[in-house]
């Protein structure tokens, strides 16, 4: 399990490698762009975006398999769990195979031909797999919370009764339900600044990420 543990950990690091684009040239609007449009054709150290992610992806696939491997039998809550984070990264690592060509929130052309369907194919099959990459992320979340709130001898040991970081996750993993809402509503209200809130939806998630990540610590006497 620590193996697992320091996967996704490592994962975690590599999923939030968006955030150095600024440094590295990219001038897209972080209130309206998607965030994975660094990635893009044409945008400066997209190879190097598409790999992180790649890596990212794989390592939380790989993380998952191990701890499933590692928590058998497990309860179905847990099962859940690894199940949405399997989701997740494999359907990262689609995203980091099926870049977009151009930047839509960016280039009113590329918007254009976007519109039009004078796109590659990847740019459908990358909005379908970041689709399920946040439905994994959901998925993972409450299984994880779930699980963790009712393990426990019969049941009865309350999240919110433990001295580790549990509290900490679950705050995490909160606040990116609460992105993810925020998210879908921007989709069809650009006014609620998408790009602003699809990072702070992946900023949750990598916090939740490495959170549960971190071996528990034991209850203080």
């Amino acid at each position: 399990m620590r193996r697992a543990r320091l996967i996704l950990i490592g994962g975690a690091v590599l999923y939030s490698a968006w955030l150095i684009a600024p440094v590295l040239g990219s001038e897209l609007s972080p209130l309206t762009s998607f965030v994975s449009e660094v990635g893009a054709s044409g945008q400066p150290s997209a190879k190097l975006f598409r790999a992180t992610d790649l890596l990212a992806g794989t390592a939380v696939v790989v993380a998952a398999a191990l701890a499933w491997r590692a928590a058998r039998p497990a309860p179905w809550a847990a099962r859940g769990a690894l199940l949405g984070l399997l989701v997740l990264g494999a359907a990262t690592m689609c995203d980091a195979l099926m870049p977009l060509s151009c930047t839509p929130t960016a280039d009113a052309a590329c918007a254009a031909r976007e519109l039009a369907g004078q796109v590659p194919f990847t740019h459908l099959g990358h909005a379908v797999s970041s689709g399920i990459a946040g439905f994994g992320g959901v998925v993972a979340v409450l299984g994880w919370a779930r699980w963790r709130g009712t393990e426990g001898a019969g049941g009865r040991s309350p999240l919110l009764r433990r001295f580790d970081g549990a509290r900490l996750a679950l705050g995490a993993g909160a606040a990116f339900l609460l992105a993810t809402g925020w998210t879908l509503l921007a989709m069809l209200a650009p006014a609620l600044y998408l790009g602003l809130a699809q990072r702070a939806q992946i900023l949750a998630l990598t916090l939740w990420l490495v959170l549960v990540a971190l071996p528990p610590r034991a209850r203080p006497r």
